[in-house]
């Protein structure tokens, strides 16, 4: 059911009392403590919330049941008190400057979290929106969250299993829904804001960047895309299998549906096995995959779209040994499509994958330059000396993440998302003396 203008204002007004209540007596540490708590509980197998999630999720996120117990591990095993404290350590140098006057270099200073986020969250995978929300309760603000239609279960079962913990605590979050096209409310929920924080597609971003306050702080996180090289010394008989299962599960995990899932992996040609070997092992470890976490159903549009691609290269490999496709043997559940060209392309997601033949890192670099500012992340295999060479060209080309294969679907909490802070971005600084 949508929210009407004055719950979200009462929303607003409620998460703002308590606020101010809880934060006379709450450290950050404490708040460290309840989150990491709240998001340990659910990694039980047995976990209220994760039973909650399985049998609620499902139908708004199109995935499977396996696969949202996968998501639940990989959101919530992120969350840990150390990761969270290493988090406000890194980006504030010291978490209790959120208590406190703390000595930074040589002035003792403090740092404020605004008094009201606003948080838009997308729905394609769940972990960055309770991300979101960890933040905002860490920089103790109020928090108002418009959870997304295609998961409204994961942020408001989080909260509520924070209140569990901390009934303080929770009380200073809020989960609302109301249409996207629906200017007047839109305008509520951001009138007050001191920052907005946006997840969404790129239009989406910007007309929510036109509608907050001037003076607020934005943050948004709009459509990225990302791939993946394999470079020949990591094409051996010995370390294909290996790879092959690292790489599926960076093509495979959240349906591909993830601005941090691969579209493309380029493989370096001339090591001990080629690149057509690799397209033929990453089909069977999806396949394997597919047994273990199958994908989620399709709607009536996306199967077409996946059908239409998938002849369309099965039609041309029949003539053109230049492309090949491994594919599922019934159904739509996963495809490999090997294509001589190097040019990126889009993925139409949903585990079809591209695998391309390159000579070296520089060709990939000058396939993928015009694409360079909306990618995400960049799969490696080996990361080694070379690698780090090529990292460094893709961090001038604007590229935000590089890591090895099999670690693209999961960043640590410390990343920065969109190249940016997760934290000091947000934070005003008083500066003491």
């Amino acid at each position: 059911m949508s929210a009407t203008i004055e719950q979200i204002r009462e929303a607003i007004g409620r998460t703002r009392e308590a606020r101010e209540r809880v934060w006379q007596h709450r450290t950050t540490d404490a708040v460290i403590t309840a989150l990491a708590q709240a998001a340990k509980n659910w990694l039980d197998p047995k976990s209220p919330w994760r039973k909650r999630a399985v049998e609620q999720a499902t139908a708004p996120t199109g995935f499977s049941e396996a696969m949202v117990n996968e998501a639940i591990d990989l959101t919530f095993g992120a969350i840990t008190y150390e990761s969270l404290g290493e988090l406000l350590d890194r980006e504030l140098g010291n978490r209790r400057v959120l208590d406190e006057f703390c000595l930074r270099g040589r002035a003792q200073t403090r740092a404020m979290g605004p008094r009201l986020i606003a948080h838009f969250l997308a729905g394609n995978v769940p972990a960055p929106g309770i991300v979101s929300m960890c933040c905002g309760w860490l920089l103790r603000s109020a928090n108002l969250v418009k959870v997304s239609t295609h998961d409204p279960v994961f942020p408001t079962l989080f909260l509520e299993s924070v209140r569990e913990v901390d009934a303080e605590l929770a009380d200073c979050v809020a989960t609302l829904d109301w249409p996207r096209g629906e200017l007047a409310l839109t305008q509520t929920a951001v009138g007050d804001a001191d920052a907005v924080i946006a997840y969404g597609d790129d239009h989406t971003v910007s007309a929510l960047r036109q509608l907050a306050p001037a003076a607020a702080k934005f943050l948004g996180y709009g459509h990225k895309i990302s791939f993946a090289v394999v470079a020949k010394e990591a094409m051996t008989e010995e370390n294909l299998p290996q790879l092959a299962q690292a790489a599926a599960f960076d093509a495979s995990v959240y349906d591909q549906q993830g601005c941090l899932s691969p579209h493309v992996f380029y493989v370096e040609e001339r090591g001990q096995l080629g690149p057509r070997k690799f397209a033929a092992a990453l089909a069977d470890a999806m396949a394997a995959y597919q047994a273990r976490v199958p994908r989620g159903q399709l709607s009536v549009e996306e199967a077409a779209e996946v059908v239409k691609f998938r002849t369309g290269y099965e039609f041309a490999a029949a003539s053109d040994r230049r492309i090949g496709v491994w594919a599922s043997p019934s159904g739509t559940d996963y495809a490999v499509i090997y294509d001589d060209s190097p040019a990126f392309v889009a993925s139409c997601l949903n585990r079809i994958v591209f695998v391309k033949p390159t000579d070296g890192y520089k060709r990939v670099l000058d396939a993928i330059q015009k694409f360079a500012s909306s990618i995400s992340t960049v799969g490696i295999a080996p990361m080694n000396e070379r690698a780090l060479a090529f990292a460094n060209d893709l961090a001038r080309m604007g590229v935000h993440r590089v890591c090895p294969i099999g670690q693209m679907q999961r960043p640590p909490l410390t990343w920065h998302h969109d190249g940016r802070p997760n934290l000091a971005d947000l934070v005003t600084w008083t500066d003491l003396g």
